[in-house]
């Protein structure tokens, strides 16, 4: 017992060292699992969004694939159609902020409404992501911008 008396202020800091050591690691930890959970919760939230415009698609087939944009931005229809390609487009960033790779399904998605895409009333993107992949839809598809007029 004598032993432990004579070296009970080592033993003492040894044990807070190893407490402190163990607080750390679990304070890493937590963070490390709410950066997962975050992670986890965006990638969810991108691919609802890009389910639900698969539903809208489907639903809304004159609006996936418009006969004639110009037309339809005109029509009393037009308000829907927008929004329609803006949740088309909120889609695209939410799916591109969180997976690599889908670049070219969008590019294919917005494809179908080059016409309103490269008027004048067309949206610019809300986030860079967007931003950048409607400009380079548009320097690939926007050759000469459509008249709808």
């Amino acid at each position: 017992m004598s032993w432990w008396f004579r070296n009970a202020e080592s033993i003492e800091a040894g044990a807070a060292l190893v407490t402190a050591v163990v607080a750390v690691v679990a304070l890493v930890g937590i963070k490390y699992q709410l950066d997962e959970a975050d992670r986890l919760q965006q990638a969810q939230s991108a691919r609802d969004a890009y389910r639900a415009h698969l539903a809208l698609a489907a639903n809304l087939p004159q609006f996936a694939r418009p006969q004639d944009a110009c037309s339809l931005v005109a029509s009393s229809d037009g308000g829907a159609y927008e929004a329609f390609v803006d949740h088309l487009l909120y889609s695209a960033e939410q799916m591109l902020a969180v997976h690599d790779g889908w670049e070219r399904t969008f590019l294919s998605a917005l494809d179908l409404h080059t016409v309103y895409l490269c008027s004048s009333n067309a949206p610019l993107g809300e986030t860079d992501d967007t931003v950048q992949l409607l400009n380079r839809f548009r320097a690939t598809a926007c050759s000469a911008k459509p008249d709808c007029s």
